[in-house]
């Protein structure tokens, strides 16, 4: 589950210089090292959470990242077997996106990590529910649409990374509802727009065949 969460990050990373939002600049890469397993790090990045919180209890973009730190914990806990744990810090991590989202609904910094956030959880979840999952991944889909629109009189200013993770991760959460017209349609993008990257490679490979496991996110990532 840690690397999972920290793909979810790599995400938020991509498109936040678009949001040119400060918050992310002094959160993520505490968070990136946490979540890659150094625990000084993600304590640093979770005080710092719990200390704009505590002078602005609703500061959307700490409720967001304590919203992904909160997953991560959560599948760290089920890792360990403690269930009862695991279930109150992922009710928790939902209800801070949740939060987050209706606080500032506009805003791609707080809609970014959510839908990054849910995404991954998504597939981690699809194994044992597969009716929460679909809904996670249906307001993960929803999210990063928005971004996509938000971002259109910018869109060919952006990097390719950053392209090509927002219409990777559309393309994976409309497969993983089984929607495979729509996921072609962003496969069909990343091919288009992002020729001669691995992102228009992968989309090929994954054109051609939708079962494949070939990845569409993450790729040039940490």
């Amino acid at each position: 589950m840690r690397l999972v969460i920290l793909l979810l990050l790599a995400f938020a990373t991509s498109v936040a210089a678009f949001a040119q939002q400060r918050f992310d600049f002094k959160v993520r890469e505490d968070m990136f090292a946490g979540m890659d397993g150094d625990t000084a790090a993600f304590d640093r990045a979770m005080k710092l959470i719990d200390d704009t919180l505590a002078s602005d209890p609703d500061h959307a973009e700490a409720l967001v990242w304590r919203g992904d730190g909160r997953l991560f914990m959560a599948g760290e806990a089920f890792q360990r077997g403690d269930i009862a744990l695991g279930r109150k810090l992922y009710a928790g991590g939902l209800a801070d996106m949740e939060h987050a989202v209706a606080l500032a609904p506009n805003d791609i910094a707080v809609r970014v990590p959510r839908a990054s956030g849910l995404l991954p959880t998504a597939r981690a979840v699809r194994r044992v529910d597969l009716a929460e999952a679909d809904r996670l991944t249906r307001i993960a889909v929803g999210d990063f649409e928005f971004v996509l629109e938000a971002s259109r009189s910018g869109w060919s200013k952006m990097g390719e990374h950053g392209r090509g993770e927002v219409l990777g991760a559309l393309a994976d959460g409309w497969q993983a509802l089984d929607d495979n017209a729509k996921a072609g349609f962003y496969l069909d993008r990343m091919i288009a727009e992002l020729p001669g990257t691995p992102y228009a490679k992968n989309a090929t490979i994954r054109r051609a065949d939708p079962a494949a496991r070939t990845p569409l996110t993450c790729l040039g990532c940490h």
